[in-house]
Order: structure tokens, then C-alpha cells, then sequence
């Protein structure tokens, strides 16, 4: 009898525990489901080899408590520094001919692998789209490291798959990652050759907001990022937009480093107002001293984002956002790098030559 109690009493521990793992896991994957949905990530599987959520679980939370040797991703350029200073824009590209690589260890061989791509960067700083066609009107595309195209190579961007398509016209890439309308405006200032029969086109996402104001929280982005990929932080001084009276801007310029800016760093952002107010004035401005017609081309954020509603009659609005297409256009670097990829800046290329009057 005491035998027959005793085993019954382990077949119960052993079902109770049983029960208690299934229930642990069927929690740890619905945790690990709800954080795919909201990061958008697809490519799962390289970073969490496991087929047990909780051992992927426990992975992800003992590299966030420092416990175990955290996640690496690393971007280099060839040859090196790719950016310097520019005692205009903050920083520029150095012209010259490069290969950017992105590396990350594979979460189930833990051997690193490799993604690379050329860049090539022109004489005045622009990216190589295509060779100059003497006589021919040009469309000027500004823009950060989405308009650029990071990670992706020099043929594939939009501002190429536009050169390609319209051979009465140049393209020039004026872009760079991590710039803003600030450096857009800044650069349209130098740019006095262009004239009435060009185009601009400005490239504008939600997120360009902090960085015209250089926020405490855009600085923070910045270390973050560089702490990610294992990169310094180098002493550029950033272009810092701000409303001045009468409704004109003024840019001063802030160091990028938080340990160089007291308590800076630490404060809240500007209103959104603000904010807004600042994005709105920088495009207008645009659009007051362009000869040429001036398109805003807005690629991401929400098509209810006010700036739309801000900007001058002079402006087109081109919306481009992820919900303003009828099929998923939004891939990105296989995985290496959350920027998009061909088939976003095809997509993108697509729709701005259906919504300019192309007539050279």
C-alpha cells in the first residue's frame, strides 16, 4: 500500500510539473509572439535558434540584465572613416569608393556572417546614381539614410531606379544617414545652380522631427546606436534648428555627445507643437527660395501627420507611407539591418513617377 501511495504521489509531482513546463512555455511564446509583432520581426529564427520559447526567453532577458555577452552587430566601412566633419552639416561622406559591411553571429552556428554592398560617394559629397547628362535638368533628392539607401547598393536605390527611368533627366542623391531638413536646407542654401526647369525633392519621415531640433532624446538615439555597433562617438557639432520671430528659423549648433552637454541630455523634448512647427517652417522655407517645383516626399510615420497640413501651397505632398500602399512593400536588409531594402525603394521610385509631372 505504502509503495502504491508513493508512486502515486511522484506521478503526480511529475504531471503537476509537466503541466506547470506547458504552461510556462505557452506563456514565454506568447511573450516571444507579442515582441516579433511589435519589432516587425521576421527573420526570428537567427536570433532565436531554440525551439523552446523560454530558453530563447531566458537568452534575450539574461543579455538585457547583463548577465550573459549581449547581442553584436557590427557595421564597417572600407576604406575607413567613412564620415568627417563638415563645419556646415555637422558631418558629410568622404567621396571615394567604399564597401559597408554588416556582420552579425548566427544564433545557431555562432559563426559570424557577412553582408556587403558598394557605396560611392561623388566629388561634391552627393551618392553616385548614374554618370552626368550635360544639357538635361536635374532632379534634386535630399534625404537621410532611408532616402540614401543603406545597405543598399548604389543601383539599387530610388534615386537610381529614377535615373534609369528617365533619361531626359539627372538625379542627384543628396542624402546621407542620420541627416534631416536641416541639412537639406542648409545644402539647398549652397546649391545655387539649381534653376526653374529642376525638381526637389524632400525626403521626410516622423521621425525627422527630433532631429531638427537636435532633442535630448535624438542624442540619446545616437549613443545608443553607435554603443550597438560598437563605434565611438565622434565630436560632430549638429545643426540645431529653431523658431525665430517672425516665423523664420535659426540654426545654431550642438556637440552630439551628451557627456559634453551637462544635464542636456536629460530633459524632455520640445513639444510636439513645436516640433512640428520647426519641420513645417524648414520645408517652407525650402519652397519660398526654390526656383524650382518642391515635392515633399513623406515615407514614413502616419498619413495623419500634421506637417501635411502645415506646408505651403507651393509644396506637393507625396505620401508614401507603409499604409498608404495596397500591398506590403517594406522589406529590409535580409535581416542585417532594419533599413529598407530593393523592394521599398523600388516601390518608392514607382510612386514618385506617377505622382510628378515629368516634363523635361
Amino acid at each position: 500500500m505504502r509503495t502504491r501511495s508513493r508512486f502515486r504521489a511522484v506521478l503526480y509531482s511529475a504531471v503537476t510539473v509537466l503541466i506547470a513546463l506547458v504552461v510556462l512555455e505557452g506563456a514565454a511564446s506568447w511573450m516571444m509572439l507579442v515582441y516579433y509583432r511589435a519589432t516587425d520581426q521576421q527573420k526570428f529564427e537567427t536570433d532565436d535558434p531554440s525551439y523552446l520559447s523560454v530558453v530563447n526567453l531566458a537568452r534575450r532577458f539574461s543579455r538585457l540584465l547583463g548577465l550573459s555577452e549581449p547581442e553584436m552587430v557590427l557595421e564597417q566601412s572600407s576604406p575607413s572613416p567613412f564620415f568627417r566633419a563638415d563645419p556646415l552639416l555637422g558631418y558629410s561622406a568622404a567621396p571615394g569608393v567604399y564597401t559597408h559591411s554588416y556582420a552579425r553571429r548566427n544564433g545557431s552556428t555562432g559563426e559570424w556572417e557577412y553582408f556587403r554592398n558598394k557605396v560611392t560617394i561623388n566629388p561634391d559629397g552627393t551618392r553616385w546614381v548614374g554618370a552626368p547628362r550635360p544639357g538635361k535638368p536635374t532632379v534634386y533628392v535630399f534625404g537621410d539614410s532611408w532616402v540614401f539607401g543603406n545597405g543598399v547598393p548604389d543601383e539599387l536605390t530610388f534615386a537610381a531606379r529614377l535615373y534609369e527611368a528617365l533619361p531626359d533627366w539627372n538625379v542627384r542623391l543628396v542624402a546621407l544617414g542620420g541627416y534631416s531638413l536641416t541639412q537639406a536646407w542648409l545644402t539647398f542654401e549652397r546649391l545655387k545652380e539649381i534653376g526653374p526647369d529642376d525638381i526637389v525633392i524632400l525626403g521626410y519621415a516622423d521621425y525627422f522631427d527630433v532631429r531638427h531640433v537636435e532633442a535630448p532624446s535624438r542624442l540619446l538615439e545616437i549613443e545608443r546606436w553607435l554603443e550597438r555597433i560598437n563605434q565611438p562617438i565622434p565630436p560632430f557639432q549638429l545643426p540645431k534648428a529653431t523658431l525665430a520671430s517672425g516665423g523664420g528659423l535659426a540654426i545654431g549648433y550642438i556637440d552630439q555627445r551628451c557627456a559634453m552637454l551637462g544635464d542636456y541630455c536629460r530633459r524632455p523634448d520640445p513639444s510636439q507643437q513645436e516640433m512640428t512647427d520647426v519641420t513645417a517652417a524648414l520645408v517652407n522655407q525650402i519652397a519660398a527660395r526654390s526656383p524650382a517645383k518642391v515635392y515633399l516626399l513623406h515615407f514614413a510615420g502616419s498619413p495623419d501627420n500634421p506637417v501635411r497640413r502645415k506646408v505651403s501651397p507651393k509644396v506637393q505632398v507625396i505620401g508614401a507611407v507603409r499604409s498608404e500602399f495596397d500591398s506590403v512593400v517594406q522589406d529590409d536588409i535580409i535581416g542585417f539591418d532594419g533599413h529598407p531594402g530593393p523592394f521599398w525603394h523600388y516601390a518608392i521610385s514607382r510612386r514618385l513617377l506617377d505622382n510628378i509631372a515629368w516634363h523635361p
